[in-house]
């Protein structure tokens, strides 16, 4: 097995680091006794009538985390049904992690998370493509995003003690 070196990017200024929204800067506890009680069609309805992310709680580590980092170089990647659901993210990342609110990008589908990350290292032209750190919760977003280029992904569960 190889040694994660990880910690040593999160150490790093230089790092600029993306990361979803649900499940890794927001909970997800929708359901009575389940994470989420929607489909994508009733949730594309349902979020037009209700502001979820007034409610949703922010994870304390990932407030612990990002607290110190330079917000210039934080981004987030998530995906979004609608405008309505675009801003509700925003206002709850503006509230609970101080994240600008131009580097808040919205995809329709999982496998545009790479190309989010290449529009970003554009800003960063001398930057290894190392030190672009992309934080998800969902497999096959990291391993495509590992598959396709030489960005750095990590699991949100390296956040857990």
């Amino acid at each position: 097995m190889v040694e994660s070196k990880i910690k040593e990017l999160f150490l790093d200024d230089k790092t600029v680091y993306i990361l979803d929204v649900d499940g890794v800067l927001a909970k997800i506890e929708y359901g009575k006794y389940n994470h989420y009680c929607y489909d994508d069609e009733l949730w594309k309805k349902m979020i037009l009538e209700n502001n979820y992310y007034d409610y949703v709680k922010p994870i304390k580590k990932m407030q612990e985390f990002l607290k110190d980092k330079d917000k210039k170089r934080v981004y987030v990647a998530t995906k979004v049904m609608n405008d309505v659901e675009y801003n509700q993210k925003i206002n709850f990342l503006i509230k609970h992690y101080d994240i600008i609110p131009s580097h808040v990008k919205w995809v329709l589908n999982d496998d545009d998370k790479l190309k989010i990350i290449k529009d970003i290292q554009k800003e960063y032209p001398n930057l290894d493509s190392k030190y672009f750190v992309m934080i998800d919760d969902t497999i096959n977003v990291l391993n495509n995003i590992m598959d396709h280029s030489d960005f750095s992904t990590v699991h949100i569960s390296s956040f857990f003690d």
